[in-house]
C-alpha cells in the first residue's frame, strides 16, 4: 500500500508541474497576443498599410514597390518582418530618407520579380532558385538564404508500417526512429503525400547485414517487397540503386549503407528529382523521377531484426550542404541531350512508367 501511495503522490506532483507549465505557456501566449495587437494598433494609427508605396534605395538604384509585394515572402522570413511596418523606424535610410538596402540592384530586381510573380499565382511558388547573371549568382543565393525568401521545405516524417507486427515506429523531439523487431523485409512509408519540396535526414543506426533502403515511393500500400515496386526510387545496401523498382548496382558510384551513415534527402516534385547527399563519402547522388504527376511519399525498408534507422528534420547547415552540393558535384547526364532531368543527374536508361 505504501508503494501505491508513493506512486500516487509522484503522479500528482507530475500533473501539478505540467499544469503549472501549461498555465505559464498560456500566460506567455496571451502576452504575445496583446503585444502584437498593440503593434497593429500603432501601425494603423501611423497610417501603415499593405498598400503603401515604398521607395527603396538598393545599392544606389531607386525601386518603387508596394509593401504588399514584399510581404509575399514567407510570413516568418526576415524580408517579410523587415517590411511588415513594425520595424520601419529601424531600417537604414539614405540622405533623402528612403529605405536603404546594401545589395546589388540586379539581385534585388530578381527577388522583386519573383515576389511579383507570386502575387499573380504563377508557378513561381514552387521555385527554389532564381535566374540571374552568373556574376551575381553567389550574392543572390546568399540573399535568398539570409532573407528567408523560400518557404522551409515541408518534410512528411509521419510513417506507417506495411505490417502491424515486426516494425516499431517511435516519434520523439529528435525525430522518428524506425526499428525492426521481427521477421525480414519490413517497410515503412509516409502517411502524407509530398506536394512540392521536402528534405529529411536519414541515419543508419544499426544494420544487420548491410541491407536497407531509403528513398521514395508513389505507392500508398507497398507490396511485399516495396523497394521493387514500379514507383520505388532510392538507394539500398550493397551498392543497390533502385529506379522504378529495377536495381542498377553501383549506379553513380553508390557503394551502400554502413552503420553510422548519415544522408540528407531532397525531393523536388517540380524538378522531378530525388537527391541524396551522403556525408561519409561526401557525394551527391541524383535520380530522375517520372515527370507525370504521382503521389510521392517517404519510404524506408529494413531487412533484419535489430535494424534501426532514424529520420529527422535537417539542420540549416545540413540542408545547405545538399543545396550547395546540387550546384557543384553533379555529373553530366548519361542520356540524350533532351533529357528532362537536366545536367547533373544520374539515372538509368529511360523506360516506360
Amino acid at each position: 500500500m505504501a508503494s501505491l501511495s508513493v506512486l500516487c503522490d509522484a503522479a500528482e506532483e507530475k500533473l501539478s508541474a505540467e499544469q503549472k507549465l501549461l498555465a505559464e505557456r498560456e500566460t506567455a501566449v496571451a502576452a504575445d497576443r496583446e503585444k502584437l495587437q498593440a503593434e497593429k494598433d500603432a501601425m494603423m494609427k501611423a497610417g501603415i498599410t499593405e498598400s503603401d508605396l515604398l521607395s527603396i534605395n538598393v545599392g544606389g538604384q531607386i525601386f518603387a514597390v508596394k509593401r504588399s509585394t514584399l510581404l509575399m515572402a514567407p510570413e516568418d522570413s526576415l524580408l517579410s518582418l523587415m517590411f511588415s511596418g513594425r520595424w520601419d523606424e529601424s531600417i537604414s535610410r539614405d540622405a533623402e530618407g528612403r529605405m536603404f538596402l546594401d545589395m546589388s540592384p540586379p539581385v534585388f530586381s530578381s527577388i522583386l520579380s519573383y515576389l511579383r510573380a507570386m502575387r499573380l499565382e504563377c508557378p513561381a511558388k514552387k521555385r527554389r532558385s532564381l535566374p540571374i547573371d552568373q556574376m551575381y549568382e553567389a550574392e543572390l543565393k546568399a540573399a535568398c538564404l539570409y532573407y528567408g525568401l523560400f518557404p522551409k521545405p515541408h518534410m512528411a516524417l509521419q510513417l506507417k508500417s506495411r505490417e502491424q507486427q515486426g516494425l516499431s515506429i517511435v516519434d520523439d523531439e529528435e525525430g522518428t526512429t524506425v526499428r525492426q523487431t521481427a521477421g525480414l523485409f519490413r517497410a515503412a512509408f509516409g502517411t502524407e503525400v509530398i506536394e512540392t519540396v521536402a528534405t529529411w535526414k536519414f541515419s543508419a543506426v544499426s544494420i544487420s547485414n548491410g541491407y536497407m533502403f531509403a528513398g521514395t515511393t508513389a505507392a500508398a500500400d507497398p507490396s511485399q517487397n516495396p523497394y521493387s515496386s514500379s514507383s520505388a526510387f532510392g538507394w539500398a545496401g550493397q551498392g543497390q540503386v533502385y529506379l522504378g523498382g529495377t536495381n542498377y548496382p553501383g549506379l553513380g558510384g553508390w557503394v551502400g549503407w554502413q552503420a553510422g551513415d548519415h544522408a540528407i534527402f531532397l525531393l523536388d516534385i517540380e524538378a522531378s528529382t530525388l537527391k541524396m547527399y551522403h556525408s561519409r563519402t561526401q557525394t551527391l547522388h541524383t535520380l530522375a523521377l517520372p515527370v507525370e504527376k504521382k503521389q510521392w511519399r517517404l519510404h524506408v525498408n529494413l531487412y533484419g531484426q535489430a535494424d534501426v534507422v532514424k529520420l529527422a528534420t535537417p539542420t540549416a547547415e545540413e540542408e545547405e550542404a545538399i543545396l550547395v552540393a546540387s550546384r557543384g558535384f553533379g555529373v553530366v547526364c548519361e542520356c540524350d541531350n533532351n533529357c528532362s532531368a537536366g545536367s547533373g543527374t544520374r539515372h538509368a536508361p529511360h523506360t516506360e512508367g
